[in-house]
């Protein structure tokens, strides 16, 4: 190097002797793969072609099927393996996403484009009507799964049971939800009547339901929900984490409970005029989590329920089920001390 060497002339001749020592780019060593161990690659091609990895020396072409033959229910698993290339991946899941139309078609919430004044605009997230009740429940022996092993939990999960466990569960939450937000009407307790069980605890509750409400009118039950939770001055009953854990409303536990809600982007409407650790209120929280239409992190469902809802929920259903003023209410009491219990079981696992 001289005096009159720049420094783009010292990078310029010292690239090009490096080039003279390293091989060319692509160059691979040891024996190419012969066409017939490659396969027909033009059934399972891509625009990129597949980068070389030190894995692809392993990787069997001929293995995969046709890029043009994966649909919405086609297993792609063979295609995310580790000795795939990147590239013929992501193809396949690109693939598998617009021949779904579950994926393909989705559309989420956008500015104007449901009336939000409209409960009813939007499917999924409108109020829950009567007819609804058939379908929320339906947890029966399905639900008794809640309180298993661990191993029974492993070949639940290798079944498929998890996501229709999950939405008995969220159906139980939202049944509960409504008895205990307001008095069913007519309509409903007729839905309610026709209620049937199996021989799981949780099962002869629905059926204990079901009988009462079929002996009811529903004016009595209608008073009877007015004495227990409303009265003159104050109800029987005051179901709020606050009033059972320090004796006051309005406490800490709230306060507690209105943070972990707005970590995951819940809040109280103005016209919703119960505090947020009214019970009715914590069961459409959970109702939400457990059916998907609450997204937030993995297990904050069990962190709502152990904080916030274990401590005292199953004193509240044990008044509740032994209230002197109950007879419907006294079956919805035995019918959420069952359920808690089960919830507990499947939570502590």
């Amino acid at each position: 190097m001289t005096r009159s060497e720049n420094i783009i002339s010292r990078w310029s001749r010292m690239k090009r002797e490096s080039d003279k020592i390293v091989e060319p780019y692509g160059s691979v060593s040891g024996p190419k793969p012969n066409e017939a161990e490659a396969g027909d690659f033009n059934q399972a091609t891509v625009a990129t072609p597949p980068t070389v990895s030190p894995t692809s020396a392993t990787f069997d072409l001929a293995s995969l099927p046709p890029l043009q033959s994966i649909a919405a229910g086609t297993d792609i698993r063979s295609f995310l393996g580790s000795s795939v290339p990147v590239e013929l991946t992501r193809a396949a899941l690109r693939r598998a996403w617009v021949t779904d139309p579950a994926i393909r078609d989705f559309v989420g919430i956008a500015e104007n484009q449901w009336d939000f004044n409209d409960p009813t605009a939007m499917p999924g997230f409108g109020p829950l009507k009567a007819e609804d009740v058939a379908s929320l429940i339906g947890l029966g022996e399905a639900g008794q799964a809640c309180g298993a092993s661990d191993e029974d939990a492993g070949a639940i999960s290798a079944a498929g049971q998890v996501d229709e466990m999950d939405h008995a569960r969220a159906g139980e939450y939202a049944l509960l939800a409504i008895l205990l937000s307001h008095s069913p009407d007519a309509n409903m307790i007729e839905q309610l009547a026709r209620l049937s069980g199996d021989a799981t605890p949780l099962g002869a509750a629905h059926a204990a339901l079901g009988s009462v409400a079929a002996s009811m009118k529903p004016e009595r039950i209608e008073r009877e929900y007015f004495d227990l939770f409303v009265g003159l001055g104050r109800g029987e009953l005051l179901p709020y984490a606050s009033y059972y854990l320090t004796g006051y409303l309005y406490g800490r536990p709230l306060a507690r409970l209105r943070e972990a809600l707005n970590q995951i982007g819940l809040e109280r409407t103005e016209a919703r005029s119960e505090p947020e650790d009214h019970v009715a209120v914590l069961f459409e929280v959970m109702a939400g989590l457990a059916g998907g239409q609450i997204i937030a992190p993995g297990g904050t469902d069990r962190n709502i329920f152990e904080n916030h809802l274990k401590p005292w929920i199953g004193r509240f259903f044990s008044d509740l089920e032994h209230a002197e003023s109950a007879m419907f209410y006294s079956r919805v009491g035995s019918l959420g001390r069952i359920f808690m219990e089960i919830e507990t079981e499947a939570f502590s696992l």
